[in-house]
């Protein structure tokens, strides 16, 4: 049974994608979860089967190690720079474009 974890899931719209320990991405409907529903981050193991569009689509989706609820995966956000290190870097944008001159 093949193993990975969840990339991302979204409860509301009922689906979501598995990153396996190949580096293949798989689809995760729903309807193929046992158990609670899915978080980012979960490591899970899953059985490879057909979707009804013909597309590749984990089955039978076990949670074997459940992720913190604090995780950051999924997450792709960075905290916005601090007005030091926008300062900084217009420096360096000056600097380097004096030295070009």
């Amino acid at each position: 049974m093949p193993t990975g974890h969840v990339k991302v899931f979204h409860p509301d719209r009922s689906f979501g994608f598995i990153v396996s320990e190949d580096g293949r991405q798989v689809y995760v409907p729903a309807s193929a979860i046992t158990g609670d529903g899915l978080r980012s981050g979960d490591e899970v193991e899953f059985e490879v089967a057909e979707a009804e569009d013909g597309r590749t689509a984990a089955a039978n989706v076990t949670v074997t190690k459940a992720a913190p609820a604090n995780n950051p995966v999924g997450r792709t956000m960075m905290a916005p720079p601090t007005w030091d290190e926008l300062e900084e870097r217009e420096r360096q944008r000056r600097m380097a474009r004096r030295r070009r001159r």
